[in-house]
């Protein structure tokens, strides 16, 4: 079996090099404006919730169980 070099993976060009970060000043925070009230109308029900869940880890279990651990490693990270 032989296998061909991609010459594109070994390239002779130099790197780039990096020009140096420039310290700028902070800008500053414009002033918060005043918000209007927001009423929100969408009401969930903990029973539509449990539903909703039990949907998403139908249809993604890899993604589930993957932000599962993922929040469980944050919450033993941030106990420590």
């Amino acid at each position: 079996m032989v296998m061909k070099d991609d010459p594109e993976l070994f390239a002779t060009d130099p790197a780039p090099k990096r020009r140096p970060r420039t310290k700028r000043a902070a800008a500053p925070d414009p002033e918060p404006e005043a918000a209007p009230a927001i009423v929100s109308e969408a009401v969930a029900t903990l029973d539509d919730l449990r539903v909703a869940g039990e949907r998403f880890i139908r249809e993604q279990p890899l993604l589930a169980v993957s932000l599962a651990v993922g929040l469980g490693y944050l919450i033993g990270r941030l106990r420590r």
